[in-house]
Protein backbone atom coordinates (compact mmCIF):
# COMPACT_ATOMS: atom_id res chain seq x y z
CA UNK A 1 0.00 0.00 0.00
CA UNK A 2 1.10 3.38 -1.01
CA UNK A 3 0.77 6.67 1.12
CA UNK A 4 0.47 10.13 -1.55
CA UNK A 5 1.72 13.36 -0.93
CA UNK A 6 -1.82 14.63 -0.42
CA UNK A 7 -2.21 12.06 2.49
CA UNK A 8 -4.53 9.34 0.98
CA UNK A 9 -4.07 5.37 0.58
CA UNK A 10 -3.87 3.99 -2.73
CA UNK A 11 -4.78 -0.09 -2.36
CA UNK A 12 -3.99 -3.13 -5.23
CA UNK A 13 -6.02 -2.47 -8.13
CA UNK A 14 -8.62 -5.16 -9.40
CA UNK A 15 -6.13 -6.12 -12.07
CA UNK A 16 -2.49 -6.31 -9.29
CA UNK A 17 -4.75 -8.41 -7.16
CA UNK A 18 -5.58 -10.73 -10.20
CA UNK A 19 -2.31 -11.05 -11.76
CA UNK A 20 -1.65 -12.14 -7.76
CA UNK A 21 -3.79 -14.65 -7.82
CA UNK A 22 -2.76 -15.99 -11.25
CA UNK A 23 1.00 -16.21 -10.06
CA UNK A 24 0.01 -18.14 -7.03
CA UNK A 25 -2.44 -20.34 -9.21
CA UNK A 26 0.55 -20.80 -11.39
CA UNK A 27 2.81 -21.92 -8.96
CA UNK A 28 0.59 -23.92 -6.89
CA UNK A 29 -0.06 -25.99 -10.45
CA UNK A 30 3.54 -26.14 -11.10
CA UNK A 31 3.97 -27.59 -7.25
CA UNK A 32 1.33 -29.43 -6.25
CA UNK A 33 2.00 -32.90 -8.64
CA UNK A 34 5.89 -32.20 -7.48
CA UNK A 35 4.15 -32.65 -3.83
CA UNK A 36 2.28 -35.52 -4.59
CA UNK A 37 5.04 -37.39 -6.27
CA UNK A 38 7.24 -36.97 -3.26
CA UNK A 39 4.54 -37.94 -0.92
CA UNK A 40 3.73 -41.24 -2.90
CA UNK A 41 7.23 -41.97 -3.33
CA UNK A 42 7.75 -41.57 1.06
CA UNK A 43 4.28 -43.88 0.83
CA UNK A 44 6.21 -46.39 -1.14
CA UNK A 45 9.59 -45.93 0.64
CA UNK A 46 7.91 -46.65 4.17
CA UNK A 47 5.72 -49.48 2.58
CA UNK A 48 8.83 -51.47 1.47
CA UNK A 49 10.53 -50.88 4.44
CA UNK A 50 7.55 -52.32 6.43
CA UNK A 51 7.16 -55.32 4.09
CA UNK A 52 11.48 -55.79 4.84
CA UNK A 53 10.45 -55.74 8.90
CA UNK A 54 7.92 -58.21 8.79
CA UNK A 55 9.95 -60.57 6.88
CA UNK A 56 12.63 -60.04 9.44
CA UNK A 57 9.85 -61.31 11.81
CA UNK A 58 9.25 -64.05 10.19
CA UNK A 59 12.81 -65.32 9.85
CA UNK A 60 13.82 -64.53 13.63
CA UNK A 61 10.60 -66.72 14.23
CA UNK A 62 11.95 -69.47 12.30
CA UNK A 63 14.59 -69.98 14.40
CA UNK A 64 12.16 -71.40 17.42
CA UNK A 65 10.83 -73.44 14.64
CA UNK A 66 14.26 -74.98 12.74
CA UNK A 67 14.12 -72.72 10.25
CA UNK A 68 10.29 -73.33 9.48
CA UNK A 69 8.59 -69.82 9.37
CA UNK A 70 5.88 -69.27 12.02
CA UNK A 71 3.23 -71.57 11.22
CA UNK A 72 -0.05 -71.50 13.49
CA UNK A 73 -1.15 -75.00 12.94
CA UNK A 74 2.57 -75.86 14.27
CA UNK A 75 2.37 -73.81 17.06
CA UNK A 76 -1.52 -74.75 18.18
CA UNK A 77 -1.60 -77.94 17.10
CA UNK A 78 -3.74 -81.36 17.30
CA UNK A 79 -4.08 -83.11 20.71
CA UNK A 80 -2.43 -85.80 21.81
CA UNK A 81 -4.47 -88.32 23.31
CA UNK A 82 -7.09 -85.86 23.78
CA UNK A 83 -4.94 -83.45 25.58
CA UNK A 84 -3.70 -80.22 24.26
CA UNK A 85 0.10 -79.97 24.87
CA UNK A 86 2.50 -76.77 23.51
CA UNK A 87 4.19 -78.52 21.12
CA UNK A 88 3.66 -81.63 20.44
CA UNK A 89 1.07 -83.24 18.08
CA UNK A 90 0.65 -83.23 14.71
CA UNK A 91 0.57 -80.41 12.70
CA UNK A 92 -3.53 -79.07 12.79
CA UNK A 93 -3.65 -77.54 9.12
CA UNK A 94 -7.11 -76.07 9.96
CA UNK A 95 -5.07 -72.94 11.87
CA UNK A 96 -2.68 -71.96 8.82
CA UNK A 97 -4.82 -68.99 7.94
CA UNK A 98 -3.62 -65.99 7.51
CA UNK A 99 -5.05 -64.00 10.51
CA UNK A 100 -3.98 -67.01 12.88
CA UNK A 101 -0.21 -66.36 11.23
CA UNK A 102 0.24 -63.16 11.63
CA UNK A 103 -1.75 -62.64 14.86
CA UNK A 104 0.46 -65.29 16.42
CA UNK A 105 3.72 -63.44 15.12
CA UNK A 106 2.30 -60.35 16.78
CA UNK A 107 1.61 -62.33 20.20
CA UNK A 108 5.39 -63.45 19.67
CA UNK A 109 6.60 -59.76 19.66
CA UNK A 110 7.86 -59.97 16.06
CA UNK A 111 6.37 -56.81 14.70
CA UNK A 112 3.63 -54.87 16.19
CA UNK A 113 0.18 -54.27 14.32
CA UNK A 114 0.83 -50.92 12.50
CA UNK A 115 3.96 -52.55 10.46
CA UNK A 116 1.00 -55.11 8.73
CA UNK A 117 -1.19 -51.62 7.27
CA UNK A 118 0.64 -50.08 4.50
CA UNK A 119 0.71 -46.02 4.74
CA UNK A 120 -0.58 -46.26 1.14
CA UNK A 121 -3.70 -48.27 2.22
CA UNK A 122 -7.01 -47.11 -0.04
CA UNK A 123 -9.40 -49.74 1.80
CA UNK A 124 -11.81 -48.66 4.07
CA UNK A 125 -12.50 -52.59 5.28
CA UNK A 126 -8.60 -52.67 5.79
CA UNK A 127 -6.81 -51.16 9.50
CA UNK A 128 -4.49 -51.35 11.76
CA UNK A 129 -5.84 -53.37 15.50
CA UNK A 130 -5.12 -51.00 17.69
CA UNK A 131 -6.21 -52.45 20.75
CA UNK A 132 -4.37 -56.03 20.54
CA UNK A 133 -4.94 -58.01 23.39
CA UNK A 134 -1.94 -60.08 24.60
CA UNK A 135 -3.23 -61.42 27.58
CA UNK A 136 -5.44 -63.72 25.24
CA UNK A 137 -1.73 -65.75 24.88
CA UNK A 138 -3.02 -68.38 27.34
CA UNK A 139 -1.49 -71.68 25.67
CA UNK A 140 -2.48 -73.79 29.19
CA UNK A 141 -5.08 -72.38 30.26
CA UNK A 142 -7.06 -71.84 27.29
CA UNK A 143 -5.35 -73.58 24.50
CA UNK A 144 -4.60 -69.91 23.00
CA UNK A 145 -1.60 -68.77 21.22
CA UNK A 146 -2.74 -65.62 19.81
CA UNK A 147 -5.61 -62.63 19.79
CA UNK A 148 -8.47 -64.42 18.02
CA UNK A 149 -10.00 -61.19 16.87
CA UNK A 150 -7.24 -60.20 14.88
CA UNK A 151 -8.60 -60.58 11.54
CA UNK A 152 -7.62 -60.95 7.84
CA UNK A 153 -11.17 -61.16 6.07
CA UNK A 154 -11.17 -58.71 2.84
CA UNK A 155 -14.86 -59.90 2.04
CA UNK A 156 -17.69 -56.82 1.88
CA UNK A 157 -18.56 -56.11 5.72
CA UNK A 158 -15.37 -57.76 7.63
CA UNK A 159 -12.46 -56.43 8.66
CA UNK A 160 -8.68 -57.31 7.73
CA UNK A 161 -5.89 -55.96 9.98
CA UNK A 162 -3.44 -56.51 7.39
CA UNK A 163 -2.84 -55.35 3.55
CA UNK A 164 -0.47 -57.34 2.19
CA UNK A 165 -0.60 -60.81 0.27
CA UNK A 166 1.13 -63.62 1.59
CA UNK A 167 2.62 -67.15 0.56
CA UNK A 168 -0.24 -69.30 1.36
CA UNK A 169 0.18 -72.14 4.20
CA UNK A 170 -0.25 -75.55 2.28
CA UNK A 171 1.27 -77.85 -0.59
CA UNK A 172 4.82 -77.98 -2.11
CA UNK A 173 4.49 -73.88 -1.89
CA UNK A 174 4.50 -74.23 1.85
CA UNK A 175 7.29 -77.25 2.42
CA UNK A 176 9.72 -75.76 0.24
CA UNK A 177 9.64 -72.04 0.89
CA UNK A 178 7.68 -70.98 3.93
CA UNK A 179 11.27 -71.48 5.95
CA UNK A 180 14.29 -69.55 5.38
CA UNK A 181 16.21 -70.74 2.52
CA UNK A 182 16.73 -67.21 1.55
CA UNK A 183 15.65 -67.83 -1.97
CA UNK A 184 16.18 -64.77 -3.83
CA UNK A 185 14.08 -66.01 -6.73
CA UNK A 186 10.90 -66.54 -4.71
CA UNK A 187 8.25 -64.15 -3.89
CA UNK A 188 6.71 -64.79 -0.17
CA UNK A 189 5.15 -61.36 0.37
CA UNK A 190 3.79 -58.66 -1.55
CA UNK A 191 1.47 -55.75 -1.78
CA UNK A 192 -1.88 -57.74 -2.35
CA UNK A 193 -2.90 -57.93 -6.19
CA UNK A 194 -5.74 -58.74 -8.37
CA UNK A 195 -8.07 -61.72 -8.14
CA UNK A 196 -6.17 -64.70 -9.55
CA UNK A 197 -3.46 -62.44 -11.31
CA UNK A 198 -6.19 -61.80 -13.85
CA UNK A 199 -5.32 -59.24 -16.37
CA UNK A 200 -8.96 -59.83 -18.05
CA UNK A 201 -10.24 -55.52 -17.98
CA UNK A 202 -13.48 -56.31 -16.28
CA UNK A 203 -11.57 -58.19 -13.58
CA UNK A 204 -7.95 -55.96 -13.77
CA UNK A 205 -9.93 -52.51 -13.43
CA UNK A 206 -11.80 -53.29 -10.79
CA UNK A 207 -9.32 -54.41 -8.11
CA UNK A 208 -9.07 -51.63 -5.40
CA UNK A 209 -5.08 -52.20 -5.69
CA UNK A 210 -4.83 -50.39 -8.43
CA UNK A 211 -5.24 -47.51 -6.28
CA UNK A 212 -2.56 -48.40 -3.60
CA UNK A 213 0.48 -47.17 -5.59
CA UNK A 214 0.85 -45.58 -8.57
CA UNK A 215 -1.90 -44.98 -10.68
CA UNK A 216 -5.58 -46.19 -10.58
CA UNK A 217 -5.24 -47.75 -13.81
CA UNK A 218 -2.30 -50.07 -13.22
CA UNK A 219 -1.27 -52.40 -10.27
CA UNK A 220 2.01 -51.19 -9.08
CA UNK A 221 3.70 -52.78 -6.01
CA UNK A 222 6.30 -53.74 -3.15
CA UNK A 223 7.41 -57.55 -4.17
CA UNK A 224 9.41 -59.65 -1.10
CA UNK A 225 11.65 -62.27 -2.07
CA UNK A 226 12.40 -64.65 0.80
CA UNK A 227 16.14 -63.44 1.20
CA UNK A 228 14.55 -60.07 2.15
CA UNK A 229 15.23 -58.26 -0.73
CA UNK A 230 12.43 -55.93 -2.04
CA UNK A 231 11.41 -54.73 -5.88
CA UNK A 232 9.24 -52.51 -6.96
CA UNK A 233 7.42 -53.66 -9.78
CA UNK A 234 4.30 -53.20 -12.15
CA UNK A 235 4.20 -56.78 -13.22
CA UNK A 236 2.43 -60.00 -11.54
CA UNK A 237 5.69 -62.06 -13.04
CA UNK A 238 8.14 -59.68 -11.53
CA UNK A 239 11.75 -59.86 -12.51
CA UNK A 240 14.08 -61.84 -11.20
CA UNK A 241 11.13 -64.55 -10.41
CA UNK A 242 11.34 -68.09 -10.56
CA UNK A 243 10.58 -70.24 -13.69
CA UNK A 244 8.87 -73.35 -14.17
CA UNK A 245 9.09 -75.70 -17.24
CA UNK A 246 5.67 -77.24 -18.54
CA UNK A 247 5.49 -79.43 -21.76
CA UNK A 248 8.97 -77.78 -23.02
CA UNK A 249 7.59 -74.78 -22.04
CA UNK A 250 9.44 -71.81 -19.77
CA UNK A 251 6.62 -70.31 -17.98
CA UNK A 252 7.34 -67.35 -15.69
CA UNK A 253 5.23 -67.32 -12.26
CA UNK A 254 2.14 -65.33 -11.56
CA UNK A 255 2.70 -64.29 -8.29
CA UNK A 256 -1.37 -63.62 -7.87
CA UNK A 257 -2.47 -67.42 -9.78
CA UNK A 258 -2.37 -70.47 -8.38
CA UNK A 259 -0.43 -71.59 -11.66
CA UNK A 260 -1.15 -75.18 -12.35
CA UNK A 261 1.38 -76.43 -14.55
CA UNK A 262 3.95 -75.53 -11.09
CA UNK A 263 1.42 -78.21 -9.01
CA UNK A 264 1.45 -75.55 -5.77
CA UNK A 265 5.43 -75.48 -6.57
CA UNK A 266 4.65 -71.80 -7.63
CA UNK A 267 4.57 -68.32 -5.22
CA UNK A 268 0.78 -67.76 -5.00
CA UNK A 269 -0.05 -64.26 -2.70
CA UNK A 270 -3.47 -64.22 -1.47
CA UNK A 271 -4.95 -63.31 1.99
CA UNK A 272 -7.31 -66.46 3.27
CA UNK A 273 -9.22 -66.13 6.22
CA UNK A 274 -10.23 -69.86 7.31
CA UNK A 275 -8.77 -73.16 6.57
CA UNK A 276 -10.72 -76.52 6.32
CA UNK A 277 -9.54 -79.64 8.71
CA UNK A 278 -8.28 -80.74 5.27
CA UNK A 279 -6.13 -77.72 4.64
CA UNK A 280 -8.42 -76.04 2.01
CA UNK A 281 -8.23 -72.33 2.04
CA UNK A 282 -11.07 -69.77 1.72
CA UNK A 283 -9.70 -66.41 0.12
CA UNK A 284 -11.18 -63.06 -0.07
CA UNK A 285 -9.44 -60.02 -2.80
CA UNK A 286 -10.87 -56.59 -3.07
Amino acid sequence: MIRQRNGRRSGFTLIELLVVMGIIALLLAILLPALNRARATTKRVKDATQIQQVHKGFLTLAREFNGIFPTPGLIDRLPVNGQNRPGAGNEDVSQNDHAKLYSACIAQNAFSTDVLVTPAEVSTNVLVMANYNHDAYQPITNDQYWDPLFQADLRPGQIAHVSYGTLELNGQRKAKQWRDTLDSKFVVLANRGVQNGDYTANVYNASKTLQIHGGAKEWDGNICFNDGHVIYDKKFQPDGIVQFTSNNTTIDDNIFKDDAEALTGDAFLTMVYQMSSTGAPSRAWD
